[in-house]
């Protein structure tokens, strides 16, 4: 006889045991389905963030690519100078759409450092003389087209300089914009951007001023005659050029000025004349 079955059959059984049994198996089976469950929704948000991804990439990679490669920036200015001394440079224009790109080379390459450079802005009109010093060849008839082709430029012209190696130009904004430059090196290059801003809200601004006179060297000779006057060039509606010294909030300032000019340098010629923010003399 075997005496330890007789005790394990005598072992009494609970009556729900089956019941406990069963439930268990169910919750087995229920979790082993949210395991795949749990697996196939991990597999299928890696390949969502894959699509995802793929899908980003080109975009931003074609974002990126149209980015122009720049060097290193040097300073940003609305008024001012830069740049170093260079001898024989050569300057590229390329079109940025409302902004435009010069950047320059010499005898071996692209330059480190752009030309020297200086930026002044006047009230009226509106505009900003760009000097660049030690640079050879520009080409103007591209540099025109691009300023003139943006909402910002209404006018741009060359200045007449009898010095061969530095050039004047004016750029004439339609009232609510200005210019900011972007100075970069390695490779040197003058990124001029047009920003619209608020109105100045300047009302008459007083000026001394020339007679018109055509575009000769006369022009140059007399703007060189008061260089130390900071004496600029404008063009007039009917394209004549006017030589312009100075800003001044009020006519009696500007005659004050007027009569210093003419102590001075003697009988200069110049006389008072006044605009707004948006006004270019007819003549």
């Amino acid at each position: 006889m075997n005496i330890g079955k007789e005790k394990y059959d005598a072992i009494p059984i609970p009556a729900e045991l089956d019941a406990v049994i069963t439930a268990s198996m169910r919750r087995a089976e229920r979790a082993g389905r949210l395991r795949s469950l749990r697996r196939f929704a991990a597999s299928a948000a890696a390949v969502v963030c894959v699509l995802f991804a793929c899908a980003n990439i080109m975009p931003i990679y074609t974002y990126a690519a149209q980015i122009p490669i720049l060097g290193s920036i040097v300073q940003v200015l609305q008024i001012g100078s830069g740049g170093e001394l260079t001898d024989s440079a050569q300057g590229k224009v390329e079109d940025r759409g409302e902004g435009v790109l010069l950047s320059f080379e010499g005898a071996s390459g692209e330059l480190s450092a752009a030309p020297h450079y200086s930026v002044t802005r006047f009230s009226a009109p509106n505009r900003l003389e760009l000097t660049l010093s030690g640079v050879r060849k520009i080409d103007f008839d591209a540099l025109f087209k691009s300023l003139l082709g943006t909402e910002a430029v209404r006018d741009a012209y060359r200045m007449m300089v009898l010095d061969d190696s530095s050039y004047g130009i004016v750029i004439v904004l339609n009232e609510g914009w200005s210019c900011e430059i972007t100075e970069y090196s390695d490779p040197g290059a003058l990124m001029l951007n047009f920003i619209e801003s608020a109105p100045s809200g300047e009302d008459e601004v007083y000026y001394l001023r020339s007679e018109a006179m055509t575009y000769t060297d006369e022009l140059g000779l007399l703007c060189e005659e008061y260089h130390a006057e900071a004496a600029t060039q404008l063009r007039t509606l009917s394209g004549e050029y006017i030589v312009t010294i100075g800003q001044y909030a009020t006519r009696a300032e500007a005659e004050e000025a007027l009569a210093a000019l003419n102590e001075m340098h003697g009988e200069s010629g110049f006389f008072v004349a006044s605009g707004a923010p948006g006004d270019t003399p007819e003549n």
